[in-house]
């Protein structure tokens, strides 16, 4: 009797002390989804945004670096100065895009849509675009995963719902306070896109008249090069 006495104590702690020190631990499974929502809403809380950046493009064995600084004022303003190549520039809001080519003495104006952030993942309508139009994943299963410079980042994989222009797949690193530092895109052809973002800083004063261009006198313009998206 004693003994059936002193086994029903242990077996209620064999089976309560497992629980117990399950319970105390805090499991958080971050879903890629999850993680979707953060990014949006980090960049949904951002007015003003700039970081350097650095595009490497690699298309038939060529390749093509250009660098230079982006700069992004809600809602839609956006401003990317190059330093390579040397004074060409892009200046953007709602309604027009302005792209100078000092080289060429030519600047295309392109009328936009109201949905056409999507030239700039580093907006609203961007990101909510571009999340609309691509399939998602994470890229392995560790994730934040460890990388080479020590960080930890989520990798983020997309491929396109439906076969279209542009990037037919995308890989995002995105940082532990969702901001995306790195993307790399692979076109239908083959051509592959790398741009990487340093020096990234928000909530700074941006005066409206840096978003503002005046074409040149001598450029030549050129309305709408671009055909619109469907």
């Amino acid at each position: 009797m004693k003994l059936k006495t002193l086994c029903i104590p242990a077996l209620i702690l064999f089976c309560v002390i497992p629980f117990g020190i399950l319970f105390a631990y805090n499991f958080e499974f971050v879903t890629v989804g999850d993680v979707v929502k953060k990014i949006q809403g980090k960049f949904a809380s951002v007015d003003t945004y700039q970081a350097n950046f650095n595009i490497t493009s690699d298309s038939m064995g060529k390749k093509r670096i250009q660098t230079g600084t982006i700069s992004y004022k809600a809602s839609n303003k956006l401003l990317i100065n190059f330093t390579s190549p040397q004074g060409q520039k892009i200046v953007a809001d709602d309604k027009t895009m302005w792209i100078y080519m000092p080289s060429m003495n030519v600047v295309a104006q392109q009328d936009l849509k109201g949905d056409s952030g999507i030239f700039s993942t580093h907006s609203k309508t961007g990101l909510r675009r571009l999340f609309s139009k691509y399939h998602y994943r994470f890229e392995g299963k560790e994730q934040p995963a460890a990388q080479s410079d020590g960080s930890k980042q989520y990798v983020l994989f997309l491929k396109q719902k439906e076969s279209r222009s542009g990037f037919r797949t995308m890989t995002l690193w995105v940082s532990e306070d969702y901001m995306i530092t790195r993307a790399e895109g692979e076109t239908s052809s083959g051509k592959k896109v790398r741009v990487s973002f340093s020096q990234i800083k928000t909530g700074m004063n941006l005066p409206n008249g840096m978003f503002k261009f005046d074409p040149p006198g001598h450029a030549r313009i050129v309305r709408n090069p671009m055909i619109a998206e469907e």
